[in-house]
């Protein structure tokens, strides 16, 4: 089964992440499904991802049932997580986004529980670059181009 979406079958153990509302589920499994498909896909997102200090593969991470994906109503931010935790959860602004944000969202929170640090580090969000959803030119100029999920100076 692998990475988990909590639909009322989970009790998060942070207790201001609860259960996906029915009507961000599409969404939500849509862009699980993305992740996978870029695991499988992507050797060049799995090896990014070995090099965080978590030491897995995206691979690894999707395939984990024990990693949950919850929704945290009051969040400002697209998502959070806690580094080298099993828990994550996306917020409404993500889902205010579309579909593309809300997987680059998952993926940035993934690079969080893989170890990515918080604040100033780049290190989460230069993941979706690693996972094709980012542009060579946004890398390598760090300007932001607004039809990707990927921004080249966030931290976080």
């Amino acid at each position: 089964m692998g990475i988990q979406i909590n639909i009322g079958d989970h009790t998060s153990s942070v207790t201001r992440y609860v259960t996906v509302p029915a009507s961000r589920r599409s969404v939500l499994h849509w862009a699980r499904s993305q992740a996978k498909a870029i695991a499988k896909g992507n050797p060049k997102a799995n090896k990014y991802f070995k090099g965080l200090s978590g030491g897995r593969t995206l691979t690894q991470l999707t395939n984990d049932s024990s990693i949950w994906i919850n929704y945290y109503p009051g969040l400002t931010l697209f998502g959070e997580a806690e580094i080298g935790g099993k828990e994550l959860a996306l917020g409404p602004n993500s889902f205010s986004k579309g579909k593309w944000v809300v997987l680059g969202t998952l993926i940035h929170e993934l690079a969080h529980i893989n170890g990515a640090p918080t604040g100033n580090d780049t290190q989460a969000e230069e993941a979706l670059y690693h996972c094709g959803l980012g542009t060579e030119e946004e890398w390598l100029d760090g300007i932001d181009d607004p039809s990707t999920p990927y921004d080249p100076g966030s931290g976080g």
